[in-house]
Order: structure tokens, then C-alpha cells, then sequence
């Protein structure tokens, strides 16, 4: 973010695009939100340990800079236009920045002056934490504010105090909806962790802005994260709640009427919601409003429906469509856009489906996603609007829901930025060249054009078959000749589902393909969708990937004699567990990996530990092992022989190649992992290198130790197949797993 700028462009591209205002201090700028008249932008900046919301003019390109640190969008909306003069927005406390923007520096100053009152000997430098009877003693974040800010005059009314994350301004733009943190959340400890569940009951507040009124219609009741929405009028709220104790699948939907003051619980007539699991394995509930009643994400006997929930009975809206998506694409007041399978489909009140498009996947960015719409909006709060996009050809297309009327022609581009029915503009992408583009053709901005000259390798598909003789494909790049002999290849695992093959632009810093094959190596992405080893994440992990790797060799692009595995986190750990498995790698490069699911199970990092108030990482890193990726299903202590054999650390004596460890000491995956692994292969006089980078979280940012690690990388692997002989990497079948 430091390095970003905003450009402005006009529609009709009368003048070039022009940038806003750059921070003084060498700070960069992001897009927040446009007012609901086109008039003015929210945007952000970013400087030394400063982060400040404005309020800019697009015409002229100045900016009123709001007093105050605002909050990030990460679990839904942190900002949002009532109108276009007012503005509401989370406010924290004067240079309390959001945690993800302290963690660049936070750790080394809290570590420094922590050590610095150990040093001089006058006061105690520790840092103390309690649960149970002592949860007290763990230290609480300070409370933000909900802030109501008139741009024509810079002046800012708080309307409510709190740990606020979350709102939603009603349509017309009379409440406010807020998500709060409150009181920690008694749990079941025989229950496992979900990685991103929240440890702390989310409570719920309405503000009437007319005139300031505060109301918290739920107390005590813990809100679903990802699902608070308003009816298309706005004078009822629709948000999932649950008691202490009970599972969010035995919580209530809850319609709130904030002018008269009442919560009804609405009937959902014997049907139960389905629980739509996020990537973190948090549990969320989808659920909108299709006109005046709400509607519902149902899990059946066999599938899982959007029903429209009346008030004697509950309508099925998507009984023809094969597999209704739980994210909705958009909602009108009559019918709502979904995606089944590869189609999208629009959907009436009564049921009535009618085809639309190929379906068109449009993902939002990373800014779009911390400073606009977060985590809420990948699984609810779609956008309100009678049309929607879709794939069309190779372009994309907008449509009614209506009737499916096509809206202007089909635009050309990767992404699209849809201004209204009549204007948009397209991202057209060349390589890392970008233009932007009005639909019909007119350039209104391109970047990139200094790396024209880069030509990017291409993946080549590679089919093979699972244990269970289901098809997989898995994706070859090949670099370009360099003579006679045939180059090593680099297979880079990530067990979780089917392999995709990444594309030019992105920027991959921990293991990119592109800098791989520019350096010379053919590099494999293997598909390891690995379902039948939940719960045995180490198990058959070589024989999974060397599938993969013998179909590859079919093809003679490398030397199936110098295979070498690189993995970055839980592609690390697979790295590490496949060279448990079998001999017949050359080499492995595991980065900011857990190689012991014993220890990783509890430890803290470094950061967590230092700012206990942000929330103590227990259950992220339990539910990691417990329900994560790892997925073992319960605590070390109720079955130790799964968490032992599915600890490559603890079948270290297996690995016969040369390791390169990489890791940060700000990792949220403990760097002691790498230092555990390292240890065991040091006991045994094993060939090892232990690259810890200072300062670095889980994956590198500091351009200089970018440089580092590929210079470093290419090195290490020079010298280690260089002295392999010509047999190397030459082994028996993959080693049995230790017996369960």
C-alpha cells in the first residue's frame, strides 16, 4: 500500500488520467468508496505509522483529510456513503492503527521497549495473559467509534463507542447496523476449534442518524459473522443469531424493525439452514431478502436450496437448478442472480429459472477487500441491481434478470468496472501490461508497458489419474532450451483440492513459477485434492505426488532424476512429509512451514504474543490443526499416535536429501517450527540450511530479502545438483506410512 497511487479517469476520456495528491511522506493511497452521486471518493493513505480515511474530489483532485484513524474493512464494511453528503465510518483511537497495518512494525518496537525496561531495571517488562478464572488478566483493545461525518464541513458527530468491525447503512439511509465485539465466548471443550471462529460474542447496534438514537436489540446474543442486511426499504434488518453454547446451526433468524422497535423471530417452517464452511473453516449462514420476505440457504436430504421463507409456508426458488451456489451474484426486488454449476441463472419469487450466461468468476482485489467490502461480502450482501454480469465468449456480458435482455454489447477484458446500465469500463491484461479501457474500445489508462519485453512460459496440461482412479490434471511449465540436457524440475504441492494454474500476473512472492522457469527448471503444480486423507494429512503424501510427477515425464520436458520439492506453508509441510516418504527427490525447499502439528498445535508467534489485546491465537492455531488444514479432529492429548505419525519432524530419520529451511521470525506459524526440523536433521548429521528472515512475517515483503531468498535458492540448488551423480534422486517405491 505504500507504493499505490489513485488515478482518475473521466468516462469520456477528454483527458488523461490524473493522480491524486501522493502523501508527504512517501506513503501511498488506495480507493475506499464513491459517493451515491459520482461527486466524491472516499480513499485512504498510508505513511510512517500513520493511516488516514479523506474525502477527495475527483474533478480537482483535492482532498479533505479526516482527523482520526479509521478502521479496515476486513470483516465487511468499515465505511459507507448515508448519502452524498454524509458519511459513516469506524473510528479508532488516535493512532491505534488496525492490527494487519501494525503487525509491519509493531513486534520490534513492543520487543525493544519491553527490553529496554528489563534493562534498565525500574519497571517489569513482560507481557501477561490469563483464561479461566484469570481471563481478566489478558489485555483488552481499546474501543473505536461510530462516526457520522459531513464532508462539506470536515465535521465529525460520534454516534455510538464500542469495538465496532462491522455496519451497514439501510437503504434511504436512515440506520446504521454495527457488529461489536463484547464479552469472551464460553465454549464446549469437548467440541473442536474452527480456525476463524470468533473468540468473543458479536453484539449488535442500531443508530437512528435522524437523531442519534442508540439501540442494541439483542443483548447477549452472539451475531453470525458475514450476514447483516436490510430490506430493499430499509426498515427491516435481517441478521442469525445464537445463545451462549449453542452451535450457529441451532440459532434463530431474527427480522428487526429499528423505527418500531421490534425483533420477530422468523419461522423457517422445519428447515435448517446449510453451513457454508469459509476457507478459515468458520461456519456462516447465507441468507437476503427477495422483495418484502426474507430468503434462506437450506440444507436438504441431498442438496441445498435458496428458499423465500413466507409467512405460513417456505418456497423452494432454485428446486431446477442442479447446485445453487450459496453466494448469490445479485438481488433485485423481484428476482435474484445465482450461479449453478458452470451457468448463471436468474430466479422469481415463484421459482421461475431462466438461463443467462456461462457463469464469469469476478474476484475483487486485495485493497477492495481490506479498505471496502471484507469477508462479509464473499458469502452475502450482494449487489442490488437488476442486472448482472456474465461470461460471454471471451469477454463478458451484462444482463436483465428480468428477461435476460443483453445490456450493450460484449466487452473484451479479464475484470470489469460496471459504472451503470449505459457505461463501463474493462481491464484488457497483456502479460503484467494492463489497459483500461470504455466499452467501446476507447484507452482511458494502461500501466505496465516497461515489462512489454518479458515473455511468460505457459501451462501445459498434464492428465493422470488419483489412487482411486478418478481424473486429475496437473499443470507442466517448461523453460525455454538451454541445450541438450533436460532440466530439473520443480514441483511445487498444495494439498486441498484440484490444481490451477496460476496466471503470469500474479505475484506469487513465496513460490513463483515464472522466476522458476526463468531460472531454467520445468515446474509442476500437482493436483492433490487428497480427500480421502482428512484427518491423515501426511498420508501416501509422495505417492499422491509422484502420480503427478510420472505422468509429467511422459512428456520429456525434464530429467525425472532431479525432482525437486517446493513448498511454501502447507505446501511446505507436504514437501517436508513427502521426503519422509520416498528417496527419489533430489532436494527440498520448505518455507514458513509446520513440520510438528505436537507443538504448532499451541504455540504463539511472535506478534500475537506481544499484543495479547488484538485476541489470543489459540483457537486459529488449534483449529488449524483440528479442523483446518490439518484436520485432525480433536486436542493432542485424545489421540497422540495421529498427531506422532502425521509429524514429518517426527520421521526426520526418513529424510535422505539435502533441505533448505526458510522462515520469519513475525511468522504466525512459529519460526520454531523450521528450528525444530532443523535440530532433528542437524542430530543426525544431515545436510540442512536454516534461513531465518528478520522482521518478516509469513510470506517476504522486504523487496531487498525477495532477492534474497531466489538468490539464495538458485545457489543452494546449484550446488546440491551438481553434486548429485547422474543416478541421483534414484530410490525405491515411496516408504510406507507409519501404520495407523
Amino acid at each position: 500500500m505504500l507504493r499505490t497511487q489513485v488515478l482518475v479517469a473521466a468516462t469520456d476520456g477528454s483527458a488523461p488520467p490524473i493522480g491524486l495528491t501522493r502523501h508527504p511522506d512517501g506513503g501511498g493511497q488506495v480507493i475506499g468508496a464513491w459517493s451515491p452521486d459520482g461527486r466524491r471518493l472516499l480513499v485512504y493513505r498510508l505513511g510512517d505509522r500513520t493511516f488516514q480515511a479523506g474525502i477527495a474530489n475527483p474533478a480537482t483532485g483535492d482532498v479533505r483529510w479526516l482527523q482520526g484513524t479509521p478502521e479496515s474493512a476486513m470483516w465487511g464494511r468499515a465505511a459507507q456513503w448515508r448519502d452524498g453528503e454524509q458519511l459513516v465510518l469506524i473510528q479508532r483511537a488516535a493512532g491505534d492503527l488496525p492490527a494487519m497495518m501494525r503487525l509491519s512494525y509493531d513486534a520490534g518496537t513492543r520487543m525493544q521497549h519491553l527490553w529496554g525496561l528489563t534493562r534498565e531495571g525500574r519497571e517489569p517488562g513482560r507481557t501477561v495473559i490469563g483464561a479461566g478464572a484469570f481471563r481478566d488478566a489478558t489485555p483488552r483493545p481499546r474501543s473505536s467509534s461510530l462516526v457520522l461525518v459531513t464532508t462539506t464541513s470536515g465535521e465529525q458527530r460520534t454516534l455510538a463507542t464500542g469495538r465496532f468491525h462491522d455496519l451497514e447503512v439501510s437503504p434511504g439511509g436512515r440506520f446504521v447496523a454495527a457488529a461489536r465485539f463484547t464479552d469472551d465466548r464460553p465454549f464446549d471443550p469437548s467440541v473442536p476449534f474452527l480456525q476463524g471462529d470468533f473468540s468473543t460474542r458479536r453484539e449488535l447496534t442500531l443508530v437512528d442518524l435522524d437523531t442519534g438514537a442508540v439501540w442494541e436489540p439483542l443483548p447477549g446474543l452472539d451475531l453470525s459473522p458475514n450476514l447483516m442486511t436490510w430490506s430493499p426499504s430499509g426498515r427491516r434488518l435481517l441478521v442469525w443469531v445464537r445463545q451462549d453454547g449453542q452451535s450457529w446451526s441451532e440459532g434463530r433468524l431474527v427480522e428487526i424493525d429499528p423505527q418500531r422497535k421490534t425483533v420477530a423471530w422468523t419461522s423457517l417452517h422445519g428447515r435448517r439452514p446449510a453451513l457454508v464452511q469459509t476457507g478459515l473453516r468458520t461456519e456462516v449462514i447465507c441468507a437476503d431478502w427477495l422483495g418484502d420476505r426474507p430468503m434462506l440457504y437450506v440444507q436438504g436430504e441431498a442438496r441445498r436450496d435458496w428458499v423465500r421463507l413466507g409467512p405460513f409456508d417456505a418456497r423452494v426458488l432454485t428446486r431446477d437448478l442442479a447446485s445453487p451456489s450459496s453466494s448469490l451474484l445479485a438481488v433485485s426486488r423481484s428476482h435474484i442472480a445465482v450461479q449453478s454449476g458452470g451457468e448463471v441463472w436468474s430466479v422469481d419469487q415463484v421459482g421461475h429459472a431462466l438461463r443467462l450466461s456461462q457463469g464469469r468468476r469476478v474476484a475483487s482485489g486485495v485493497t477492495t477487500a481490506l479498505f471496502s467490502q471484507g469477508q462479509r461480502f464473499q458469502f452475502n450482501s450482494p449487489t442490488r441491481q437488476d442486472w448482472v454480469l456474465v461470461g460471454e465468449g471471451n469477454g463478458i456480458q451484462r444482463r436483465r434478470l428480468i428477461d435476460g435482455a443483453p445490456l450493450g454489447e460484449p466487452l473484451a477484458g479479464e475484470r470489469i468496472v460496471a459504472i451503470d446500465e449505459s457505461q463501463a469500463a474493462v481491464v484488457q491484461t497483456d502479460g503484467v501490461r494492463e489497459i483500461l479501457s470504455r466499452a467501446d474500445g476507447a484507452r482511458l489508462a494502461r500501466i505496465n508497458d516497461h515489462l512489454s519485453g518479458v515473455v511468460f512460459a505457459s501451462p501445459e496440461a498434464v492428465g493422470h489419474t488419483a489412487k482411486d482412479g478418478s481424473p486429475l490434471v496437473s499443470w507442466l511449465f517448461r523453460p525455454a532450451a538451454s541445450g541438450l540436457q533436460r532440466p530439473p524440475l520443480i514441483i511445487i504441492p498444495y494439498p486441498g483440492g484440484p490444481a490451477r494454474a496460476p496466471s503470469p500476473t500474479e505475484a506469487d512472492i513465496a513460490t513463483n513459477v515464472q522466476l522458476m522457469v526463468a531460472a531454467g527448471y520445468a515446474v509442476l503444480i500437482p493436483s492433490l485434492p487428497r480427500v480421502e486423507h482428512r484427518g491423515e494429512p501426511a498420508e501416501d503424501m509422495a505417492a499422491d505426488i509422484l502420480r503427478a510427477v510420472d505422468a509429467a515425464a511422459l512428456t520429456g520436458a525434464f530429467d525425472p532424476d532431479r525432482l525437486v520439492l517446493w513448498g511454501h506453508s502447507f505446501g511446505a509441510y507436504s514437501a517436508v512429509a513427502a521426503a519422509t516418504q520416498s528417496s527419489r527427490f533430489s532436494a527440498v525447499i520448505a518455507a514458513n512451514g509446520p513440520y510438528d502439528l505436537l507443538s504448532v498445535w499451541g504455540q504463539f508467534a511472535l506478534p500475537q504474543s506481544l499484543a495479547p489485546e488484538d485476541g489470543l491465537p489459540v483457537r486459529s492455531r488449534a483449529g488449524w490443526v483440528e479442523t483446518g488444514q490439518g484436520g485432525l479432529g480433536a486436542p493432542p492429548w485424545t489421540d497422540p499416535a495421529r498427531y506422532i505419525r502425521n509429524s514429518p519432524v517426527l520421521s526426520a530419520n526418513r529424510i535422505t536429501v539435502p533441505v533448505l529451511l526458510i522462515t520469519a521470525d513475525r511468522d504466525y506459524v512459529p519460526p520454531a517450527q523450521a528450528q525444530e526440523l532443523f535440530s532433528a536433521l542437524y542430530r543426525q548429521q544431515k545436510d540442512v540450511v536454516l534461513v531465518t528472515y528478520r522482521g518478516e512475517g509469513h510470506v517476504l515483503s522486504s523487496p531487498a530479502n525477495i532477492r534474497d531468498m531466489y538468490d539464495t535458492v538458485w545457489r543452494w540448488l546449484d550446488e546440491v545438483l551438481a553434486r548429485a551423480s547422474p543416478a541421483a534422486g534414484v530410490g525405491p517405491e515411496p516408504a510406507q506410512a507409519p501404520a495407523r
